[in-house]
């Protein structure tokens, strides 16, 4: 169910019910900070015990107002909120916030929470919480919650979502950088969910970046709806998910009432979309005020400049830990800038300019400015611990503000340690529109970030549509797991490229075949239940003709059962595993891998959606750390990689198609050699 949220988030109207005089209390800060916001609706204080709160006219109930409004906010117990909740429904009340936990003593089935679900969810009215923290509407001039706040009256462009109050109040309220038109807190969320937040923060004109900070997703193609509008309107999202351990999976579900997810599988979809994740606090903050400070990124990468060798060498490491590299600049640049330097100092990105200090600040600002002239400079930081009056903060202040006179380029200040002694100089950089980014490797992330989401292309290609034999649909439907044999006839048909095998189940049966074997053959298991064949000596290898083949086939037969399948020796330079999984929240999902042995013991893997572009597989596929293998590493063959993301982006359409049917397809190993890609074993396992 999708609602309208301008009632509850935009209202003209807010009651206030549990408003209070007495000070500290919830009921009595949340009238404050309304009253002192300059919200410009209407405010009604409702407690029966006064007639004024906060020099607001109180009203003893809902119904003594005399009209409806659009959203009410119930400060009151626990206990009290069913009878609160029925009562605003019944007064035409258009939407809510609850901020009680709904956890009563000796609570009854159904219970307080399920019943405050059901009500919202049969009036079709948006609930923000229970357990809500409440949000900020700054380009009203609205704050509804009970916790007061500063920088009241301060307008942004960032809006930020989150399941976690704490961290609400934490992203909103310690950094006066990070300006916010929009902040929620959502609580539950299991009536008006992150996602419905999202679209309607999405939506608004003044969103130029949105922050999400997430344990559960409750509707997830309400999700996938938010991601493809902010994909359309082109305004990133920085999302921090956490629950990605057991532990923490466990908590989140706790928590939020709802769960983590497969992380895989929220990755795969943040990659497809171009969704920024953020592994820290430090990181999200840098990134979104990046987003919030440029709307346009330049070409190019990244130039910088540190205030000592030490603080340089410190770039350079980290720089590589993140994975960005510094832009490769220009020989004129780099002639330039040496003219600059003082002797002894060396041109270089980084830089380290500092000599003996004599007018150490010009030679920082010239050098800034001429390492951003060059084409491929996007974005240019000065890297130094900021301190207030400290004369080598204030120079390369200077430096900065000389280098926004002469570029409309990105620029930011790095500062590598956060320390806390630098609000004054922070809000000079920021007025003359640089942010001050905190911590090294979180500033780099957050960069690498801000230029990778200029490079992203969305890519959502059609899937083709395919289709199997009824005697393959057949088999689907009435087992529980297809064998090799069975798995493979069904990828064979389905357009995937399958060694050619035979199954054997008796002596009898092998020799009727025999002059079909091209040797070297295989001889695998096939008996039912056995997953792993190996492990159980399942395989054997390199068989040179009949009379082994057929001493093999007697010994496994006894073992582990009559079926067997044989099938040519493949031999192939690399080894991966193409498989499918189904996400409880997202569905079927594509893993890519290292195959064979390879499979746990490196877990070296890529997770796609089933509508990938070949683009994304292409790009993804260089992600993994045994990517090398492919480009002929060692003296193996070259893999045919315009042939090998074929493939996979047919495995991808049949993932899409199987997904009726199938939850897990484990092809293991696909042999690659070349040209020939080759898939020797596979197994399906049906819903």
């Amino acid at each position: 169910m999708n609602m309208d949220l301008k009632s509850l988030l935009a209202p003209k109207s807010v009651a206030l019910i549990g408003a209070s005089n007495k000070e500290g209390s919830l009921g009595h800060d949340m009238v404050r900070m309304i009253n002192n916001g300059g919200f410009k609706g209407e405010v009604y204080p409702i407690n029966p015990r006064y007639e004024s709160v906060c020099g607001l006219k109180c009203y003893p109930s809902l119904e003594s107002i005399g009209k409806p409004v659009d959203v009410a906010a119930l400060c009151v117990a626990a206990k009290r909120v069913e009878g609160q909740v029925q009562n605003a429904i019944d007064s035409g009340v258009k939407s809510l916030v609850v901020f009680a936990n709904c956890v009563v003593e000796n609570d009854t089935t159904p219970s307080l929470e399920d019943k405050l679900i059901k009500m919202c969810n049969d009036a079709n009215i948006p609930l923000l919480g229970h357990n809500a923290m409440g949000y900020y509407n700054n380009d009203i001039d609205l704050r509804v919650c009970g916790f007061e706040a500063p920088d009241e009256g301060v307008k942004g462009n960032i809006s930020l979502i989150s399941q976690s109050g704490s961290v609400f109040s934490t992203l909103g309220h310690n950094d006066p950088q990070l300006k916010f038109n929009l902040m929620v807190a959502t609580g539950t969320g299991q009536v008006t969910s992150l996602s419905d937040y999202m679209i309607y923060a999405i939506e608004q004109e003044t969103t130029k970046v949105l922050g999400v900070y997430m344990e559960s997703i409750r509707k997830p193609e309400r999700f996938i709806e938010a991601l493809e509008l902010a994909k359309e309107k082109r305004i990133p999202i920085v999302a921090m998910k956490v629950g990605k351990s057991e532990l923490g999976a466990e908590f989140a579900k706790s928590h939020s009432g709802g769960l983590a997810g497969d992380d895989d599988a929220i990755q795969a979809v943040f990659d497809h979309y171009g969704v920024v994740r953020a592994e820290s606090f430090d990181e999200m903050a840098n990134t979104l005020l990046l987003f919030s400070h440029y709307e346009e990124i330049p070409k190019g990468g990244l130039v910088a400049i540190a205030d000592s060798g030490g603080e340089r060498n410190l770039l350079a490491d980290d720089a590589e830990v993140v994975g960005i590299e510094y832009a490769k600049l220009s020989d004129k640049t780099m002639e330039e800038l040496q003219e600059i330097q003082e002797f002894g100092q060396e041109a270089s990105n980084p830089l380290d300019p500092w000599g003996t200090g004599i007018d150490f600040d010009k030679i920082f600002g010239d050098s800034l400015v001429t390492m951003m002239k060059d084409d491929n400079a996007a974005i240019g930081i000065i890297s130094q611990d900021l301190r207030d009056d400290y004369f080598l903060s204030e120079g390369c202040i200077e430096a900065l503000s000389h280098t926004r006179e002469n570029t409309s380029k990105p620029l930011a200040f790095l500062t590598n340690y956060s320390g806390s002694r630098r609000g004054m100089y922070t809000q000079r950089l920021n007025e003359i529109g640089v942010p001050v980014l905190v911590g090294t490797q979180p500033a780099l992330k957050a960069i690498k970030s801000f230029l990778e989401f200029r490079d992203f292309q969305y890519g959502n290609s059609q899937v083709k549509e395919l289709d199997l034999s009824e005697e393959s649909k057949k088999l689907l439907e009435e087992n529980e797991v297809l064998q090799e044999s069975d798995s493979m006839k069904v990828l064979d048909e389905l357009g995937f490229p399958v060694a050619k095998a035979h199954l054997i189940n008796s002596v009898d049966e092998l020799k009727e075949k025999k002059e079909l074997f091209e040797y070297p053959v295989v001889l695998k298991t096939a008996a039912e239940g056995i997953l792993h064949k190996a492990d159980v000596g399942g395989v054997v290898l390199n068989i040179e003709n009949y009379e082994s083949l057929e001493k093999y086939y007697v010994d496994m037969s006894s073992r582990l059962g009559n079926p067997s399948v044989v099938a040519p020796m493949v031999s192939f330079d690399v080894e991966i595993i193409l498989g499918m999984k189904t996400d409880a929240t997202f569905g079927p999902l594509v893993v890519v891998g290292a195959g064979g042995i390879y499979t746990e013991l490196l877990n070296d893997k890529i997770v796609l959606l089933p509508n990938t572009s070949r683009e994304e597989i292409v790009s993804k596929l260089k992600t993994l750390k045994t990517y090398k293998l492919f480009t002929g590493y060692r003296g193996t063959k070259e893999v045919n990689m315009g042939r090998l993301v074929d493939t996979i982006k047919n495995f991808c359409e049949i993932v899409s198609y199987l997904s009726s049917w199938a939850k897990e397809i484990d092809i293991n190993p696909v042999a690659l050699s070349g040209d020939k890609i080759t898939a020797l074993d596979a197994l399906i396992i049906c819903k």
